[in-house]
């Protein structure tokens, strides 16, 4: 039998994928596309695991089709039965993060198989090493080769086959994270794996080239994120129409049962060529191999495109085909096609009215593209139509390829030839020759033949600029750098190290370099590794408290360190009846401690101690404990009184760099202070952008370090980040800090000839706001659905080509502002992440499932803490406050294994004793229940004990979790221990990113929103209240100062647009108000941003005229 299939796609579990990609959209569009089989994408994710176990029932072996047969037509009078005959093959895909042979490897793969058992057990399995449920492709660090292990042991009757195997970033040969070779990857496992995906800027023209890939099937597949984008590549096959019969096919390609596929051209994958898309910079492999892979424009290095990536690798001048190979076929989507012949964009009202015509008149847009005649094409429809399917089937068609994420683009018809081409095809009789159009043909691979790939070992500093060149080359012994935002402050550092690195006469390990983040550790760590000829291994990179704690475990190799919450626990072991105040009180006092002790003041007054603090410090002795707080004051107060451990310390720290150096606090001051005595140092940050003064960091200590050394000083002050008019306005800003630090600033000056835009809106409410911020990012995309374009939302005369939702940011100054926002994104099913959230269910409506899977899962393995015991009895009333205060003042502070045993002997009320009781009962219950019947049922019946409202969404949520685990309790509660903490931003996700302005520190983006620009907002006016008596009125802002330097941040986080909104009344802190404009919206320049009237939607009315083809 011959059909087509399209084996990689995903569902609205998958970020930035439509919600319309269910069940039904996907069968439907099959029949518009003419594909008989469809993965189903995203098996892991247990919420898409319950449709498709609720929707899918078998057919053919190891094929499903749709229980409910009744699918609507994607257009009207387009016959359904098609659809209906559809079928599903089960599939998922697995984005595997880790370390092998000393690097980091980013490898996506795609699973395959042939039942519900088999997907169940790799999902209880793969459940347990990471969190399936955050995306429909999850993201593990698990080895690609471990992945394989368990495909062949869980599911033998399954395959695994690399996905897109040429893309830079995840991929098998990508050129950001992969490996040379296929044994490389999965070492004894190689001989399982016997296809490969090309992915959409590869062909098989290009993969035959490497003579490692002759033995693999090579695959093509959608990897669609829409229905409508199913078959922009895919498979053909003529063998038996089930999943045994296509997997032998794709195992014994010579057999010809795997016939070919269809294909992309692969100039218009969007990683084609070399380039960097923010600096518009598009390259072939010799021309970056010129200059030796480093942007002209930014410094950076080059995202390598997958041309530039096979030629490294390949080994033949001209692609090799066995005998019998199957072959391929390049097409441009219909939409496409219409669109170029329209003069109107691929989704637009006419051309899809166009499409649904074709697809009415040919059946299916495969088979119009492959199959049909060209006369009949131009007889029944267009002559024009029929002249562009002919030089698409032929291969002669106008190239411009896709580089670093941007989709190339593919085009039928030379500028101004479609108007001749009309004039032509109207005179049918004429005896004219009709002139020959500009065709550009496939570029022969062989003029980009480049030499095998050679380690460079030339520096990057000749692409610094010359600000940077004087802080990279300086030979003072202390320098402090000014660098503004966008300045190339990272690359400067790096850089910097990277010549000391290549100093014979210098050390690695004399060398420390300090960041604020781990993050931020990372990514130094990182682009130092990415550099030729560089060894990071015995470098130190990271935090203050990771440089602290690594001198002190030098000493101790026990040491742990307590953070607040033990703090607290501790506290309250030490100190029974201690109220609210009086451990506020004991903070403040142990915070004193720890100042004083990172300044030397008291360092000889023990008297000076307090003896609650004393007892607090003797507790820590015992367990080898240190307080996060004191990890640096107690670095600093040695290094001060214990000579023989400053020289220790000196002896291998020769070289100190310090990174965002205007974010120290007092601590981390003293402890910079003192190794600059010894050390040379290299400090480097802004003081415009000093914004953490609430936990103690303070410019001011920026200030002292050039007071007291008198270093040399280095402004970077060129921004490569932001279009003129954002930076003119930050400057403007930033102008008005009228304090001592203004001497330091940096005076940026815009790199980018681009003006771009900044405007500000206000709007009724904080929900009208949110509506606004939909709508104005659906038309900075042209549209995201039918919807948009119909709507009026997708503007025409918008840039939307090199947008996509991962270049936005939304922004605000305070978490409550979020709630809004995320309602809106839901409702318009636009993928967002919300940055330091905590996950669903920590929520406080179904957190008590959370505890109670945790106590039963854990007690059965190992003791649970205590405190888990103590969050799941808050739930019940009758489990009063001084109940909970005995059981965590008498039981043990960590894991209590016999907690039950030990709660029996303490009295209390003998409500509050049979709770306790029960909520034993019902564990041991919940034990054995899903051991028998699994997870999922168990815990919906527990949730009316509980209190949970079982119909709530996050309660359907996590029973749809719960389902992936089978019956692996221990399992599922490690999960859920692993994810309880806040998100983090995700640079990979395709989602629109919200979160505060702190939070968007050292990130950038090509459009950022700042939302709430109210006065009591930014600035921000904190409530004020007194005890006993609530709110009595609002505090002006501790620092207006430092309120305008986190304005200034979130600005200078725009690229090319900065869009400011506000809401005329807003609750915050539980009251209304009416809300002025920010007074910071009036230190901008009014010629520098544009007032944005409150826009309706309403569904726009087609005026525009067909072309006259027929």
């Amino acid at each position: 039998m011959r059909y087509i299939a399209d084996l990689h796609i995903h569902s609205p579990f998958s970020r930035a994928t439509s919600k319309s990609s269910n069940l039904a959209g996907l069968a439907a569009w099959s029949a518009v596309k003419g594909i008989d089989v469809i993965g189903t994408g995203d098996f892991t994710h247990p919420g898409w695991f319950r449709q498709l176990r609720e929707n899918l029932q078998p057919a053919e072996p190891g094929f499903f089709e749709l229980k409910e047969a009744n699918i609507p037509p994607i257009f009207e009078a387009v016959a359904t039965d098609r659809a209906q005959s559809c079928r599903f093959i089960l599939t998922a895909e697995i984005s595997s993060i880790y370390k092998r042979h000393g690097s980091v490897r980013k490898i996506h793969t795609i699973l395959f198989v042939p039942d519900f058992a088999s997907a169940s057990r790799i999902n209880a399995r793969l459940a347990g090493l990471g969190n399936i449920e955050s995306d429909g492709r999850p993201i593990l660090g698990l080895d690609a080769h471990d992945l394989l292990e368990i495909v062949l042991e869980l599911a033998p009757d399954g395959f695994l086959v690399p996905a897109h195997i040429w893309t830079p970033w995840f991929s098998l040969f990508g050129s950001k994270s992969g490996f040379d070779s296929i044994e490389e990857c999965f070492d004894d496992l190689s001989k399982y794996v016997f296809a490969l995906e090309t992915g959409l800027s590869s062909d098989p023209d290009m993969n035959r080239l490497v003579s490692a890939l002759d033995r693999f099937s090579l695959i093509s597949n959608s990897d669609c994120h829409s229905p409508g984008k199913l078959g922009r590549e895919a498979n053909l096959f003529t063998c038996g129409f089930n999943f045994f019969s296509m997997r032998d096919a794709l195992k014994n390609p010579a057999v010809g049962g795997f016939q070919g596929t269809i294909e992309f051209f692969p100039e218009e994958g969007k990683y084609h060529h070399d380039g960097h898309r923010k600096c518009s910079i598009n390259l072939t492999p010799r021309e970056t191999r010129e200059i030796n892979g480093i942007c002209p424009v930014c410094g950076k290095p080059l995202t390598i495109g997958v041309m530039h990536r096979v030629m490294e690798l390949a080994d033949r001048e001209r692609p090799y085909y066995p005998p019998n190979s199957p072959k391929f076929y390049s097409l441009i989507p219909l939409a496409e096609v219409l669109g170029e012949i329209f003069s109107r964009g691929p989704a637009t009202k006419t051309v899809l009215q166009e499409y649904g015509k074709l697809i009415r008149m040919f059946d299916s847009e495969f088979n119009l593209l492959l199959n049909v005649a060209l006369d009949e094409i131009s007889e029944r429809y267009s002559p024009l139509l029929g002249e562009a399917v002919n030089r698409i089937r032929t291969g002669k068609v106008i190239r411009r390829a896709g580089f670093d994420g941007e989709f190339g683009v593919i085009k039928v018809f030379e500028e101004g030839e479609l108007q001749r081409l009309l004039g032509q095809f109207s005179l049918f009789k004429s005896d004219k020759q009709k002139k020959k159009p500009d065709i550009t043909p496939k570029p022969s691979l062989l003029d980009f033949n480049l030499p095998r790939k050679k380690k460079s070992t030339k520096k990057t500093e000749k692409f610094l600029n010359d600000e940077q060149r004087a802080a990279v080359t300086s030979s003072g012994h202390h320098i402090v750098v000014i660098a503004g935002p966008g300045t190339g402050k990272t690359y400067t550092l790096v850089t910097r190290i990277e010549r000391l690195l290549r100093d014979s006469s210098k050390k690695p390990q004399d060398i420390t370099a300090i960041t604020f983040t781990n993050r931020a550790a990372d990514e130094m760590r990182e682009r130092l590794s990415s550099l030729p000829g560089i060894n990071v291994e015995k470098l130190f990179i990271g935090t203050f408290h990771a440089f602290c704690l690594k001198l002190l475990r030098k000493k101790d190799k026990q040491l742990t360190v307590v953070a607040e919450d033990q703090r607290d626990k501790i506290i309250k072991r030490l100190f029974h009846n201690l109220s609210a105040a009086d451990l506020k009180e004991l903070q403040q006092e142990l915070e004193s401690y720890y100042q004083h002790t990172a300044t030397g003041a008291g360092e000889n007054g023990e008297h000076s101690v307090t003896p609650p603090v004393r007892a607090y410090l003797h507790e820590l002795d015992l367990r080898h404990g240190i307080d996060l707080d004191g990890v640096i004051p107690q670095v600093v107060m040695r290094l001060k009184t214990d000579n023989e451990f400053l020289q220790r310390t000196c002896t291998t720290l020769k070289h100190l760099f310090i990174d965002e150096f205007q974010d120290m606090n007092r601590s981390q001051y003293e402890l910079v202070r003192i190794l600059a005595q010894k050390s040379s140092v290299f400090a480097i940050g802004d003081p415009d952008q000093a914004i953490y003064g609430f936990r103690g960091s303070s410019p001011e200590f920026f200030h002292r370090f050039i007071d007291e050394f008198n270093p040399e000083i280095i402004s970077l002050v060129r921004n490569y980040r932001s279009a003129k008019k954002i930076i003119e306005a930050a400057v403007a800003l930033i102008a008005h800090n009228h304090s001592p630090e203004a001497q330091y600033s940096a005076k940026l000056i815009p790199e980018y000839t681009e003006s771009g835009t900044i405007e500000v809106y206000q709007a009724v409410s904080p929900q009208a706001e949110a509506e606004f911020v939909i709508q104005r990012l659906e038309e900075l995309m042209g549209g995201i659905s039918h919807f948009s374009i119909d709507s009026g939302r997708g503007s025409n005369n918008e840039p939307a080509a090199a947008r996509s939702f991962k270049d936005f940011a939304i922004l605000y100054r305070l978490s409550q502002q979020a709630e809004n926002l995320r309602q809106a994104f839901e409702r318009r099913g636009i993928p967002f992440q919300i940055v330091n959230s905590r996950p669903f269910f920590m929520h406080r409506d179904i957190s008590p499932l959370y505890y109670f899977i945790r106590a039963a899962a854990d007690s059965e393995t190992a003791g649970v803490e205590t405190a888990v015991y103590i969050q799941l009895l808050r739930t019940f009333p009758v489990v009063g406050k001084n109940t909970l205060a005995s059981l965590e003042n008498k039981l043990p502070l960590g894991e209590c294994p016999d907690f039950f045993s030990l709660a029996a002997d303490i009295k209390l009320p003998k409500a509050a004793k049979e709770k306790i009781e029960e909520v034993q009962h019902h564990l041991l219950a919940f034990r054995t229940e899903t051991a028998e019947k699994g997870l999922a049922g168990p815990a919906g019946a527990i949730m009316d004990f509980l209190r949970i409202n079982v119909k709530s969404a996050d309660a359907q949520r996590f029973l749809e979790l719960a389902g992936s685990f089978g019956s692996d309790l221990p399992g599922f509660s490690k999960y859920l221990k692993k994810n309880e903490i806040a998100t983090v931003y995700d640079d990979r996700a395709e989602a629109v990113a919200l979160m505060t302005m702190h939070g968007a520190k050292g990130l950038e983006f090509p459009v950022v929103f700042i939302t709430g620009m109210e006065e009591g907002i930014l600035p921000c006016e904190l409530p004020l209240k007194k005890k006993d008596e609530g709110l009595i009125g609002v505090a002006a802002p501790t620092s207006i100062h430092e309120e305008r330097r986190l304005f200034y941040v979130g600005m200078t986080r725009a690229q090319n647009s900065l869009i400011l909104t506000s809401a005329a009344t807003r609750q915050i802190f539980g009251t209304y108000r009416n809300r002025p404009l920010s007074p910071f919206i009036a230190e901008i320049p009014t010629s520098l941003y544009e007032i944005t009237e409150r826009k309706k939607i309403k569904r726009k009315k087609t005026t525009a005229k067909q072309m006259k083809l027929f």
